[in-house]
């Protein structure tokens, strides 16, 4: 019997990276060395035949987002790396989740998810454009998660701004503005809005594969049909190399950077 996700065929394999292009950073670098492009995808399918089933609400919300705008779309994380980010939840058991950044509201049902299990918990997600902060309210109405999350139409500084110091968030998921990474991470330490087990994740932080290079040269071309697309990626780039680099030389803070999804880097405060 075919599992529920049969592996693309090759002609087939640009289609689906151009859906989601965060779904061509599979796993760990040994692999990645020693395999092709194929194999990398066809793993992919694997690990994602054997991982816990997409919800029939997120399936159904991630599929209606790449039918309205497919390069919108790409925003969203995959169903492999929300199942991730759910086991992640339910293993450290937070009882306040902060996301910056919830677009339609895919990964915060994800982690809204793995907090069933946790009485008392909550998460609040925050989205600066008012039309699709809109659209994950609704979202997370339709997933029956409105006792748990809380979406504010609000930019991600503002919020952090504002948060009382006193309700201590046990995770924080910043996948907002790249460019403001930076000053998230440095409002929440600096306000001391992360508790003494907490942890950050941050997505994106390697960028389609391009923050590498930004280690190496700040002069790196990138072939791109679009000049105006091609300076802006490197541009981000550039940006989220920064970061990684800052958080890497902050003596406040512990850190891993995983090289898999669009790269994900997890902190916790230095003990």
């Amino acid at each position: 019997m075919l599992s529920r996700h049969a592996l693309l065929p090759p002609r087939l394999l640009g289609v689906r990276r151009l859906i989601h292009s965060s779904r061509s950073h599979l796993t760990l670098r040994s692999f990645l060395e020693s395999s092709d492009a194929t194999d990398q995808h066809n793993a992919y399918h694997y690990a994602d035949n054997y991982s816990q089933s997409e919800p029939p609400v997120l399936a159904s919300i991630r599929e209606a987002a790449v039918a309205r705008d497919p390069t919108e779309a790409q925003k969203m994380i995959s169903p492999l790396q929300g199942a991730f980010m759910r086991h992640l939840v339910s293993m450290q058991r937070p009882k306040s989740i902060l996301e910056l950044g919830s677009y339609i509201g895919y990964s915060t049902i994800w982690l809204a998810h793995g907090l069933q299990t946790i009485p008392g918990s909550t998460l609040c997600t925050c989205e600066s454009d008012q039309t699709i902060a809109h659209v994950a309210e609704e979202n997370v109405k339709l997933a029956g998660l409105t006792d748990t999350v809380r979406v504010v139409n609000a930019p991600a500084d503002l919020l952090l701004t504002e948060w009382d110091p006193s309700h201590k968030l046990d995770l924080v998921f910043i996948d907002a503005n790249k460019a403001a990474y930076k000053r998230y991470y440095s409002t929440i330490l600096n306000r001391d809005l992360l508790s003494d087990n907490g942890q950050i994740i941050v997505d994106n932080v390697l960028f389609h594969g391009q923050v590498q290079t930004q280690a190496i040269t700040s002069n790196a071309n990138y072939a791109d049909d679009n000049v105006r697309a091609a300076r802006k990626a490197q541009s981000i780039a550039r940006k989220m190399h920064s970061f990684n680099e800052f958080v890497a030389k902050d003596p406040r803070t512990t850190q891993v950077l995983l090289p898999i999804f669009d790269g994900l880097l997890l902190i916790q405060k230095a003990k």
